[in-house]
């Protein structure tokens, strides 16, 4: 990693957003050469991969807890763009996907034993490897699967962070059937094996869906970019969750719901107007005292991933909210 007193891209050059016309650009390439890519041991031995980048006069340190499947490489772009604009950045692979350890015999399947251990990993990444680099203001972002670690996180370890923005959390499940039944159903089918656990009904290994069946954006061209990344490196590909998973999941978001409302820092939640795949009812229970909701329009669940002009808006207002 280049020395943070001489970065290579200045965050005082450019301030404008990227665009979806100009991905993978010869400045985020040169900026992606920069990013540290490393990994850290859990308390029960499994390596979780993670990436940072620091710079001189940092406006302060955002963290990234990513979504379900995905890995820090899927915010590549966001990284640039955030970097730009002053922060230092943090970004975990969660255990069971990306180039973290995989628990389950097939890496393919979605699982965790207990919802818990994402947020123990993730207060093991704080104290292990983002506050030895730096003691400055903290900020969390996180997105769907990560918006309720991130949650969870902030309820159980107060004063660590200024304030959070969540991108489409992953308060509640786009189900087709009620909730308790579903819960019943997966609980029901669920084989309790860890190296061994079953899918979902209807489960499966990674496949890639096509753009125009896709419930992830609007944006053809970051669709596409997105779909080359997972195809250029099979270690990313995850498929779909397990009945265990989809069970801690389904308590999770209850548990985060009533941890939003008590909150005790400023709380954004970047809602997608357009979202099929978490449930937007579940993030307006969550919005109340600190923490506030912001609708962007014209935006399926994948917001830093919509097209500009969706993401624009919600980038600004990410960086407003934590500015304030």
């Amino acid at each position: 990693m280049p020395n943070a007193a001489e970065p290579a891209i200045s965050s005082n050059s450019v301030c404008a957003f990227s665009s979806e016309h100009h991905l993978n650009s010869p400045e985020q390439t040169a900026f992606w050469q920069q990013v540290t890519r490393n990994s850290f041991k859990t308390s029960d031995g499994l390596s979780l991969a993670y990436a940072s980048i620091s710079q001189q006069n940092s406006k302060g340190t955002i963290v990234l807890s990513s979504g379900r499947v995905e890995s820090y490489f899927k915010y590549s772009e966001l990284m640039f763009d955030l970097y730009r604009q002053g922060y230092d950045l943090f970004a975990i692979d969660h255990r069971g996907q990306g180039l973290s350890s995989r628990t389950t015999v097939n890496p393919h399947q979605g699982h965790i034993d207990k919802f818990q251990r994402y947020v123990d990993d993730f207060d093991d990444f704080m104290h292990n490897i983002v506050k030895p680099v730096q003691e400055r203001d903290y900020f969390l972002v996180g997105h769907s699967m990560g918006g309720t670690i991130g949650t969870l996180y902030l309820a159980q370890h107060p004063g660590v962070f200024k304030s959070a923005v969540f991108s489409a959390p992953m308060y509640g499940i786009k189900l087709p059937l009620p909730k308790r039944f579903i819960r019943r159903l997966a609980s029901l089918l669920d084989n309790h094996s860890n190296q061994y656990p079953n899918y979902v009904l209807g489960g499966k290994d990674y496949h890639a869906a096509a753009f125009e069946k896709n419930d992830l954006t609007n944006s053809k061209l970051r669709y596409d970019d997105y779909r080359d990344l997972y195809q250029q490196q099979p270690r990313l590909q995850l498929g779909s969750p397990t009945n265990h998973w989809l069970v801690e999941s389904i308590d999770a978001g209850e548990d985060a719901i009533r941890a939003a409302q008590d909150i005790d820092i400023p709380l954004l939640i970047l809602q997608a107007e357009e979202d099929t795949i978490v449930c937007n009812a579940a993030q307006k229970r969550a919005s109340r005292g600190m923490c506030k909701l912001l609708k962007i329009p014209y935006s399926r669940h994948e917001i830093f991933m919509e097209r500009d002009k969706a993401r624009n808006t919600a980038l600004t207002a990410l960086l407003n909210f934590i500015k304030a």
